[in-house]
Parts: C-alpha cells; structure tokens; sequence
C-alpha cells in the first residue's frame, strides 16, 4: 500500500479537485475525473488511458476487484475517508476515484445507415446525460453537440451517463456548418420544434441516413440552426406545453431506428 495521504494541499488532491470543477481545465488538459466502482470498471473496460487514480483506506478492504484491476494500469494514491469524502462529487462516495484522458471523437458518418442525434445548447447536465445514454440504449449511431452544450466530461454528466458516454460516439462542433456538411452527406436532417404546423412524427419514414436537432431547455432549436435544417417536425401532445427535452430524444431516437 502506497503512503497514506491526509492533507487537502496535496498536490494531486489539488489537481483532481481542479478537474472536477473547472471545465477549461478538463478543456486544457483533455482529462476527466470519475469516482465510484461500476463507472471506474467502465473506464477500464473501455480502455482508455488513465492518469491518476485515488483509493480511500475503507475502498482498498471494501471493493477489491476494482482496486487490483486499478492497480495493473496504475499506482494508486491512498488517501483518507475523510479526504475522499472532501474530493468527491456525490453525497455517499466509495472511495474509488480515477482520472484519464479524453478520447478522440469517434463518431463516422460515412456509412449508408446512420442516425443522429444533434444538441443545440441543451445546458442541463442531468438531460445530456440521460440523452447520451438513451442513444446508446436505442441504438443511436452518435451525437453532436454544439459548443454551447453542458460539458460531456463534468462529473454529472459522467455519472448520469452510466458508462455510456465511453461507447457513444461523439463530437462536439459548431452546427450550421456541421448541419451543412451532413446534408451533403445524404442525410435528412430534422428540428424538433413544439409547433402543430411542423411535420408530425407520426407522418415521418425516417431515411436511413438522418438526424434529429434538439434544442435548448427554454428557448428551443436556435433561428440560425432550424434555418440549416431539411425542416421542422413535432411530437403531438396533449394538454402539456411541451415535453423534457430528453424524453423528445428518446422518443425520436426509437422512431429515427424504425
């Protein structure tokens, strides 16, 4: 067991609280920080590359399964439970934190089936997070998210993804233009908009190439990019103004696979 680390102003302690809560330094950096068993082991089964990793003395008796798989990648830093509880995200920490490097953007859409799920500005981490996941479920090709989206790689949206986040593939980009080049690509792309005189859903074939634009919690699709777009479609229902924006998703995702 490495020496056991009490003080707040270690160094290393220092820099993972830096990465939880500073998006230009994950930005800077390209490195993300997870905590708990099941999302360390997603980590480490997506294989990608980890740089720090952190066990409290009650985790290395609790969870040794993922203590020794941390320990073939890399030589953890014990620390205290109290010292976990001070650097970690959650209100019950286990004591299991990693740090690794962001991956590159995986996302391909050269193929001849592809579906799409785009974000425009959607800034609640909790509905990333659920959307990242729900594409995965429902067999979503990937995502694209405009600069203006909840980071991907804070600590929330991380944890709400449930591993997903490291599978999906994705990318984030400025989307009039991204929009442009997925047209020319033989895509149909789509803005969901809560307006009756938009296309129905229940009156679309989704192509096998095509793309569904989510917009913004309060202000909905952006003018510049329902402009960029094949046209508009809506979900009808009743009473209700509108629908969460990541239950939208999940209902154009399992309609987008037919």
């Amino acid at each position: 067991m490495s020496m056991l680390v009490s003080s707040r102003k270690n160094p290393a302690v220092t820099a993972y609280r830096e990465l939880n809560s500073d998006r230009k330094c994950r930005e800077r950096e390209r490195k993300f920080n997870t905590e708990g068993v099941r999302l360390c082991e997603e980590v480490i089964r997506a294989g990608l590359t980890v740089t720090a990793a952190f066990l409290t003395e009650s985790a290395e008796a609790k969870y040794p399964g993922i203590c020794g798989l941390i320990r073939e990648r890399i030589e953890p830093v014990t620390i205290t439970d109290e010292l976990g509880a001070y650097i970690s995200d959650t209100k019950s920490p286990q004591g299991v934190f990693l740090t690794a490097e962001i991956p590159d953007s995986r996302l391909v859409t050269d193929s001849t089936e592809c579906r799409l799920l785009i974000l425009d500005g959607v800034q609640d981490p909790g509905n990333v997070g659920t959307m990242i996941r729900t594409c995965e479920a429902l067999g979503t090709d990937g995502m694209i998210l405009s600069p203006e989206c909840a980071d991907i790689w804070s600590p929330k949206v991380v944890r709400s993804t449930m591993g997903s986040l490291f599978r999906l593939p994705m990318t984030t980009a400025s989307l009039p233009e991204t929009i442009k080049k997925l047209r020319t690509e033989g895509f149909t792309v789509y803005a969901a908009v809560p307006d009756k005189t938009a296309k129905s859903i229940r009156e679309t074939e989704f192509p096998a190439k095509c793309a569904v634009i989510i917009g913004n919690e309060g202000n909905g699709v952006s003018p510049e990019v329902i402009n960029s777009a094949d046209g508009n479609i809506y979900i009808p229902i009743r009473n209700a103004e509108s629908l969460n924006a990541s239950i939208a998703a999940a209902i154009f995702c399992y309609e987008m696979k037919g």
